[in-house]
């Protein structure tokens, strides 16, 4: 149980990124990802609370479990990861997926001196703009 659970599981769950430190884990409620890295799972928890307290506002929510939307969450995930590869890559044609988030994390911590200096205002666009993909229609 005391495994370090991943804050952008949402987008290594469905596959549509990936991670060199993740790994599935199932529980009774479920499967997650868990991280086996403590750097990686702090500096990357770090981010995502950056990530929340510069978008939660722009959604109009606050950070309430019982309240926030499921899909808030998610669109914080995926919108903010790719929205820090826009900017950290912008050479990169845009692409709807990161191969792997603890280096993405990583180069941008490097690349800004430290994640607390990232231009979050940046971001805030490509979280609130970020379209959940359509569930699928059962047959």
């Amino acid at each position: 149980m005391g495994e370090p659970i991943c804050p952008f599981s949402a987008t290594l769950l469905t596959d549509d990124f990936g991670c060199r430190n993740a790994a599935g884990i199932v529980r009774r409620g479920g499967a997650e990802i868990a991280c086996t890295s403590e750097a990686a799972h702090a500096r990357c928890l770090r981010l995502f609370q950056q990530l929340k307290e510069n978008a939660l506002p722009a959604f109009g929510v606050a950070d309430d479990l019982l309240q926030m939307p499921h899909s808030v969450q998610v669109k914080i995930q995926y919108g903010g990861l790719l929205g820090l590869q826009r900017i950290t890559s912008p050479a990169v044609v845009p692409i709807s997926a990161v191969e792997d988030i603890d280096q993405l994390v990583s180069s941008a911590a490097e690349q800004f001196s430290t994640l607390d200096d990232i231009p979050f205002s940046e971001l805030c666009e490509d979280m609130t703009g970020y379209r959940l993909p359509r569930r699928r229609q059962r047959e």
